[in-house]
């Protein structure tokens, strides 16, 4: 899925080319993106099988955490309520998560608004806290739409949440950079001046230093 349109990026560069040739300039640079922040960015649905740690806090998979759909300790299903989400921690507000293997299952909707579609009419069984199924996004490693548990006990953490202005400005930039690295210009701008002519300049792209400023966007690694 794409996060920038490419009438988005032909503005950005001012440049009108092979359609498909752009596009892929896109999805390259929001691949990067998304593999330096941890997670896609599109809204999805996952289940994250977890080891409780004996403390208030899991970590999932993806943030922001928009919607806890349910929540299961040792295949016990836990109330929505006694949570909240910050981020991709869910802490516990009246307690801890008990120390276990794979003890703590948690489905949950993550990610910033696209045209993503969540079907909302379907049940989840989660009486098996480490049932792996086919249908979800995380620990079972699917790329099908998964069911949302309607248990009635579903905490909504946040409505409308759109993609960061940054993390879009970082996309078109590195995809503006490989645009300008192709036709065998790999390393090299050019540039021209009115009383001195033109000058080449030869440079080595790390996008390290395009991707700092969303730093704060990425997963923490524990």
């Amino acid at each position: 899925m794409s996060y920038v349109s490419l009438e988005q990026f032909e503005r950005y560069t001012g440049v009108h080319d092979n359609p498909e040739k752009l596009q892929s300039f896109i999805d390259a640079a929001e691949g990067m993106v998304e593999n330096y922040l941890g997670y896609e960015l599109g809204l999805k649905k996952y289940m994250t099988v977890a080891n409780g740690n004996g403390r208030e806090d899991v970590q999932l998979e993806a943030r922001p955490i928009r919607e806890i759909l349910g929540v299961f300790i040792n295949g016990e299903p836990m109330p929505a309520t006694q949570l909240e989400a910050v981020n991709e921690y869910i802490y516990h507000k009246k307690g801890i998560f008990p120390e276990g293997r794979r003890n703590v299952t948690v489905v949950y909707n993550a990610g910033f608004d696209t045209d993503a579609i969540i079907p909302d009419n379907d049940m989840f069984d989660g009486g098996d806290a480490t049932n792996d199924g086919d249908d979800y996004i995380g620990n079972a490693d699917a790329t099908t739409p998964s069911p949302i548990l309607n248990g009635g006990n579903a905490l909504l953490e946040s409505g409308a949440n759109n993609i960061p202005a940054e993390i879009v400005l970082t996309i078109l930039r590195i995809a503006a950079l490989l645009e300008s690295e192709s036709n065998q210009n790999i390393g090299i701008t050019g540039k021209t001046f009115a009383e001195s002519g033109g000058r080449t300049f030869t440079n080595y792209t790390n996008f390290n230093k395009f991707l700092f400023p969303i730093s704060r966007y990425r997963l923490k690694r524990v």
